[in-house]
This record gives structure tokens, sequence and C-alpha cells, in this order.
């Protein structure tokens, strides 16, 4: 097995990752990062190749940065390179990839059995127009995180609904009197995050982006009851600082993780730091899937992100290329992945093996991600970062107050509609 080792000559060679690569000592090139999915990477290659030893594959690494690997494809899948063969995407990708030609249908390589033990939610984000492009190697997504002291000290049960994340946080600040703690924090800043909290909500009151008949929904009376208690988690029940309009992830987690805040709802990275041997609340948290709203028991409401395995639709080794992406995500090695290097399956048959007793964080994480939805980019394709931006706007206009919610919302469904041409 080959590696690309990086050095200054070796990095300038990846920025064009793209680019021709080939050579005669292997037959498949794979790109992915060498943090994103650790030590399988080098596990799953070498038993691939014992069990094809007509192929080799050398592993190409690129940025974990999305950005920066995302910059090293389009170069070269614009110019129409081989390779690599097999390249990782991240979810929000997939959707222009494969309206650009970028990537090869995979449904005749995997199979319908194959296809349907992949997580549903998240594979809707790889599937255009009934083919799939991609499969899902690993998923995060947001969850709802609480001081289950806070909770067990009041005699409140976990939430599951938002009309009760609001009762208990009111319970607990006016308990405690203490003006620094909170109810509420997430990533209400004008960023991705903010978009995902908000298909959260919506989703957890029956509303979604599209319609069942592929409108724009965004102004929905769902939606909009849903957005309109984002607002007045600020203004009128006050369980949230002021601060929150400008929280990124890691400025949420902070303060939940100083003890001054009830309830946190952003991705599961934070779980680690949280429960750190030095963390203020180590051993004081837990976290459950986010909420929904009454009447809406069955919502899928944990906004989802992660990464797919995807095959370049100029690979001159499509088939071994194909063949490569479904040992990565068998059964098999998701499980490994699970239970060795923490990173969630992207099949939901794996969360029921006897051995995720071993993990069982990724088997509760997964619980959560069975009820997940994922951002509209497969249906938007290469305009979701505007139809993203806009909606990030017009939500943000929302939470200011500088237009009520039905005006935003009527605002951001206009301007997408404009957007998709519709």
């Amino acid at each position: 097995m080959k590696f690309a080792l990086y050095g200054a000559v070796a990095m300038a060679a990846a920025m064009t990752v793209c680019g021709p690569v080939v050579a005669a000592a292997q037959d498949l090139v794979l790109s992915i990062g060498s943090r994103g999915y650790g030590g399988m990477v080098e596990r799953n290659i070498d038993a691939f190749e014992a069990a094809n030893p007509g192929t080799s594959v050398e592993w190409l690494k690129v940025s974990d940065v999305p950005g920066d690997s995302r910059k090293l494809y389009v170069t070269g899948l614009t110019a129409k390179s081989p390779t690599p063969d097999v390249f990782a995407i991240d979810v929000i990708w997939a959707g222009e990839f494969a309206q650009r030609g970028w990537l090869e249908p995979l449904n005749d390589y995997l199979g319908e059995e194959a296809i349907a033990a992949y997580n549903p939610s998240f594979l809707s984000a790889a599937t255009v127009e009934g083919k799939v492009f991609a499969a899902p190697l690993y998923v995060d997504g947001t969850h709802l995180f609480y001081r289950s002291d806070l909770l067990e000290k009041y005699g409140i049960a976990v939430p599951k609904t938002w009309e009760e994340v609001i009762s208990a946080s009111k319970t607990v600040m006016e308990g405690e009197g203490n003006p620094q703690l909170y109810g509420f924090v997430s990533m209400w800043a004008k960023i991705e995050g903010l978009f995902m909290n908000w298909l959260s909500l919506i989703n957890g009151n029956g509303a979604s982006f599209f319609d069942a008949d592929g409108n724009v929904a965004v102004n929905s009376p769902e939606a909009i009851a849903a957005t309109q208690t984002m607002v007045d988690m600020l203004y009128e029940d006050r369980i949230v600082p002021d601060s929150i309009l400008t929280m990124k992830p890691d400025d949420a987690r902070t303060l939940f993780q100083q003890g001054r805040a009830v309830f946190l709802m952003v991705q599961d990275f934070v779980y680690a730091p949280l429960s750190a041997a030095d963390s203020p609340v180590a051993g004081k948290f837990d976290f459950t899937r986010n909420p929904y709203f009454e009447g809406h028991e069955d919502a899928h409401s944990t906004a989802m992100g992660g990464w797919l395995l995807a095959v370049n639709a100029n690979s001159e080794h499509k088939e071994e290329a194909a063949k490569l992406v479904e040992y990565f995500t068998s059964y098999e090695a998701q499980l490994a992945a699970a239970i060795d290097e923490n990173r969630a399956p992207g099949r939901t048959d794996v969360y029921a093996a006897p051995e995720m007793a071993e993990a069982a964080l990724i088997q509760k994480f997964g619980e959560n991600y069975a009820v997940g939805v994922v951002r509209p980019s497969a249906t938007t394709g290469n305009l979701y970062p505007r139809v993203s931006e806009v909606m990030q706007t017009e939500v943000t206009n929302a939470l200011h107050r500088q237009k009520t919610v039905e005006e935003a919302l009527n605002d951001a469904a206009t301007q997408v509609n404009s957007i998709l041409g519709k």
C-alpha cells in the first residue's frame, strides 16, 4: 500500500489533487483527509487489497478542512481528471457535484440491498432524480445536551418537546436565582449552523424546506410558528442570552461547559470536551434527540452533517472504485469504525449489532440520526450556497426583529424561488 507524502514539493502537487496521479504500481487513488476517518483508512485499504489481490490503492491525503479539500476537488474535476478514483465529500457537496456530472451513479454497482442499509435521510443528500451518487461513510449532527444534575434537582423529566424545554428552562432559572445562568444556548450567529438549527425547529413542527410537491415551503404556517418560537425564546421567554445571536458552536459549548446553561443544542463534537476530566460539567450532563413540538412526535428533527464516498465520473477504473466504496461502507468496516474510531456509521443496521455495546455513545448518537434531516443541498445543487445564505440572512433578520417572522420568511421564499428559477 502506498501513501502520498507531503513535504513542500508534495503539498504543491496536492494543489492539483485531481490532476493525473496515475502510477503503474497502483490501480486506484483514494482521496480523504488523514484525521477524518482516523486509522480506519489504512486498515480498510489493507483489507481491501488482501481481498482484491489484483487491485492496489494509493491513499492521497488531503486537508481535513472542508473548504480546502473542496477547492482541490473542484479544480481537478472541472478539468475532467481521472484521479482520484474515489474521494470523500461533505454532505452538502453531493448534490452540486452530481449535478455537474462529476460523480458516477452507484445504483448499478452497489445494488438495492446495500443501498437500503444506509441511513435514508442521510442518503437523500446524495440522491438526485432517483440516482445515488455517493455512499454514507460516517454521520455527525446536532443533539440536545442537558444538565442532568439540575433536571434531577428540580424533578424535571428529560424534555422531548420545545414546550417542555422552555418550561424546564424557566423552572431551573427561577430556582437557581443566578442571573448568569441561562436556559438554552446554541449557534444562532449568521452561519451555516443557524440554518441547521432552523431546519431542526421547523421539521420538529411538521414543516419542511420543500413541500410534498417540491414547492419552496419555508414560509408555511408551521415554519413561521417554529421560527416565532426562536424569537420568543429571546424576547418573551428570556431563556437565552442576547449573545446567542453571535454564538458559533464552540461559543455555545463554552458557556454550557462553564455551568451557565441548562440546555445546549450543537453538534456532537462537543461531547469530548464536555466530558473531559477538567470540565466543570463532567458527570453532570447527558444528551437526547433534538426536541419536536407537541403533536409532532414522529418529526425528524436531528440536523445531520457528515461525509460520503463518491466515485469520480472520469475514473478509468469505475468498477474497482465502486468496490472500494462498497468495502469502506460495508457493515463490517463501519462496525469497526464505530468501535475503534468513534465514527457514527452511515448504515442503520450497524447500530443494532451486539458489538455496539462497546460503543454505547455512538449507538446513542445513532438513535438520534434515525430521526435525522439533511439540508436541501441535493435538490438545490450548485445553488445551495446562495440558498443557505438567504436563509441565514432572513432568519437573522427575524431574530434581530428587523422584520417580523412572517415578513422574513416570505422574503426568504421569494428569494429562494428566484434563485431556483421558480
